[in-house]
């Protein structure tokens, strides 16, 4: 029968069975034979008109409900009323939980273990170191007379807590008897997350013969836990920095380096940048050593154990040695997103030098990108300054690195100046690579990238024009807070770097704020309101004076055209009367002194000029035992003898 044939048996005929309350008629449509009428969707086949039973797992009553619902309904059939079932209390919640708990095997051994667990743990600092052992002692006999193994119980949270506290608490030769237990599953317990605090605590409390042992146990293992597991990846982590030895940790790097120098015959008693040296540059099997290792690492990015040391040390080593031009572009561009994990370590610090010097100018951008957010806390750490440091000698993009870098700096230069290490990011932008403020050392590493193929601009231009967006902020807020500056010798080195390194009209401000600090008439030993001593007495503020002197008269020397305006702003703002009394002190005489043996002609004409008159004064307070005070006597005189000859 064709599909039009059954559409035209589907007919629909008006059957009378009965009259209602209005005497309606009820039409009811004919069956198919075979098909489904509309009343299908309601439960209802066409052929036998059968409703449709759901299946029994999709109407299945709640444990312990059958036999109360069926009560309920017997109870309620003649009154109409609905069946209830009983009510899921907390306690019936806890009595099943326990149910369930008693049909494990070591239930009972549990709960004998936590009741003398819970007595050490809890007043172990009201019992003598004996009783604590008693009760660890307690506990491994527990274990042992129940026939079970210590390794059964480390990998509950709660059993394993309990093992915790007796490695803690327990005396030498019961830390001993738990680790000749569960010495030979030592991979086996880092992979979990209860049993790797145990051995946690094994290498905290262990004998470094035992610690040894734990990290021999590693061998052979440590890329995998490294790779795939986070949990083994922070023991190896912790051993790495806390227990290991110098050949110990090769072991954990060198199998981070890549097959090719595993299997070298010297890899395990030679670095990999020693192995790399003895082959030739353009050999195929330094070429396979480097591409092994290049390997190695790219599973390794974007993954949580970023932000072990381990790793960060493997970077550099790879960063330090690789010479190949293509791969190290890969790597920069695979890693740039992550380095922000890696830059508060040393080795991070230089795996993020490394990348900013050889990288595109999109890995820069990207690379100062993922920094923004942590400017101020990067400025503040003692390796993370050192790529902000870097990134200001080779990135172009200046205006850029005002908006990433220096700007969110200036939001919170307090924080910055406040930070030893932050004082050199903010030395750096107006002084760079000053060897006044930092180390040879440092300045070697900076100078690795002055050569890198990305730059084109030049580093002076480059440093200008940073300068010109750091300065504002820098100079406003050394003005604001003059006296914290000149009187604090952690602090006054800023103040100098400002006022000798920026352009004088930028400075000016701050060149006026300093000199007001002088203005004050001086008495030797007397303090102010402030309980602080004149600036030309202070231990710091007669510091910062002499040293900008000095820088002028230094300048000057090197350059004839150089202007000392601060020196000059001193001996107009001050006046002859107030600076003759500078001679008072030794401190005072050494700051006058410096002027008039400056390199200047007109710091040192001025100012003899001005003090020659004095020169009695000078050798009164000579007298009085200020013995710079005699010397820069013997200055004037000399100067003036010397002029009276020349006549």
């Amino acid at each position: 029968m064709g599909v039009k044939e059954v559409k035209t048996e589907v007919k629909t005929e008006v059957k009378t069975e009965g009259k209602g309350a209005a005497g309606s008629k009820t039409p009811v449509r004919k069956r198919s034979a075979g098909g489904r009428t509309p009343d299908a969707k309601k439960g209802k086949f066409a052929a036998g008109g059968k409703k449709f039973t759901p299946n029994k797992k999709f109407t299945k009553k709640p444990a312990g409900a059958g036999g109360a619902a069926a009560a309920g309904a017997a109870a309620g059939a003649g009154t109409g009323t609905n069946a209830t079932l009983p009510k899921d209390t907390a306690k019936t919640r806890r009595d099943r939980k326990l149910a369930r708990k008693q049909k494990k095997p070591k239930f009972e051994l549990t709960q004998q273990c936590k009741k003398i667990w819970e007595k050490l743990r809890s007043e172990k600092n009201n019992m003598s170191k004996k009783e604590n052992h008693q009760l660890v002692d307690d506990l491994l006999k527990l274990v042992k007379q129940k026939e079970n193994k210590l390794m059964n119980l480390v990998f509950a949270h709660d059993t394993s807590r309990i093992i915790q506290t007796c490695l803690k608490e327990g005396n030498e030769a019961q830390r001993s008897q738990i680790f000749g237990e569960l010495k030979e599953k030592v991979v086996e317990l880092s992979k979990n997350k209860y049993a790797k605090n145990i051995l946690w605590k094994m290498a905290k409390y262990g004998t470094p013969e035992q610690r040894s042992h734990i990290i021999a146990n590693f061998k052979d293992n440590v890329y995998g836990l490294v790779r795939k597991n986070k949990l083994s990846a922070s023991i190896i982590e912790y051993t790495y920095n806390n227990y290991a030895n110098k050949d110990q940790r090769h072991m954990f790097v060198r199998e981070l380096c890549g097959k090719v120098y595993q299997l070298h015959p010297n890899s395990e008693a030679m670095g990999f940048g020693q192995v790399l040296s003895e082959m030739d540059a353009a050999s195929d099997e330094r070429k396979s050593l480097l591409s092994s290792f290049h390997k190695a690492l790219l599973p390794l990015v974007e993954k949580q154990v970023m932000t072990l040391t381990l790793v960060h040390k493997v970077f550099y080593e790879y960063f330090m040695h690789c010479d190949d031009a293509v791969l190290r572009s890969e790597m920069i561009e695979a890693i740039r997103e992550s380095l922000i994990h890696m830059i508060h370590t040393h080795d991070g610090a230089h795996v993020a030098m490394r990348c900013l010097w050889y990288g595109s100018k999109k890995d820069r951008k990207v690379i100062l990108k993922t920094m923004k957010e942590f400017v101020i806390k990067l400025s503040t750490e003692e390796f993370g300054h050192l790529t902000l440091l870097a990134a200001f000698d080779c990135v172009d993009d200046t205006v850029f690195i005002k908006k990433a870098i220096i700007t969110p700096m200036m939001k919170h230069l307090n924080e910055v100046i406040e930070n030893q290490y932050g004082k050199k990011v903010l030395i750096y932008l107006m002084s760079p690579r000053d060897t006044t403020h930092f180390l040879p050392e440092t300045i070697k590493l900076l100078t690795t990238g002055d050569n890198n193929p990305t730059s084109k601009k030049e580093m002076k231009v480059r440093h200008q024009e940073l300068v010109q967006a750091a300065v504002g902020g820098v100079v406003e807020y050394l003005t604001d807070n003059v006296e914290e500056f000149v009187f604090n010798k952690s602090r006054f080195l800023l103040m100098e770097t400002a006022i000798m390194k920026v352009d004088g009209k930028i400075i000016q401000p701050l060149v006026d704020a300093v000199v007001q600090l002088a203005t004050p008439p001086f008495e030797a030993g007397q303090k102010n309101e402030d309980d602080r001593f004149h600036i030309a007495e202070h231990p710091s503020g007669h510091l910062l004076l002499k040293k900008i002197i000095v820088g002028e008269s230094k300048k000057s020397e090197t350059d004839s055209a150089a202007c000392p305006f601060f020196s000059r702003a001193l001996l107009r703002g001050v006046g002859a009367p107030k600076l003759a009394t500078w001679g008072a002190c030794n401190r005072g005489a050494l700051i006058l002194l410096t002027m008039v043996e400056s390199k200047s002609e007109q710091v040192a004409g001025c100012s003899r000029e001005m003090l020659m008159p004095y020169l009695n004064k000078f050798n009164k307070f000579a007298n009085n035992n200020v013995k710079l005070a005699g010397v820069l006597g013997e200055k004037l005189m000399a100067t003036a003898a010397s002029g009276a000859t020349a006549e």
